[in-house]
């Protein structure tokens, strides 16, 4: 396994538990993910947040959130640093479609740690 394979499995495999965090989980497990400040950039503004933005719970009551389904792209990855593409659908238990997202974050291994540092999404609804 090369080294930029190495790298690219480890940022995926906070990326899962940031997932898995979504569907079954707190915004304190989503926050145990997150570089604090964490830039949140908005449709019309760039937020430097001390807490996660989403409650993923609040979330799931709100819109019968129950998985997803996602591609995730690594563009770029050293040493410290990841720009992530993602696309995913938020779905429901009888599998019908909610949302779609389109989001890019950058990921940031800060003391041994790889954590989500950064993120923007666009949500368009499920055609």
């Amino acid at each position: 396994m090369s080294r930029r394979e190495e790298l690219v499995a480890e940022v995926m495999a906070v990326l899962h538990n940031y997932q898995q965090a979504f569907k079954t989980g707190t915004r304190d497990d989503i926050q145990a993910m997150v570089h604090l400040p964490v830039a949140y950039i908005t449709e019309d503004d760039v937020q430097m947040r001390e807490r996660y933005p989403f409650d993923p719970a609040k979330l799931r009551e709100a819109t019968g959130f129950h998985h997803g389904e996602s591609t995730h792209e690594v563009l770029h990855i050293d040493e410290t640093k990841a720009h992530v593409l993602i696309n995913a659908t938020r779905m429901r238990a009888d599998n019908s479609p909610i949302e779609q997202i389109g989001a890019f974050y950058i990921l940031q291994k800060r003391d041994g740690k790889w954590k989500i540092a950064a993120f923007s999404g666009v949500r368009t609804p499920a055609s």
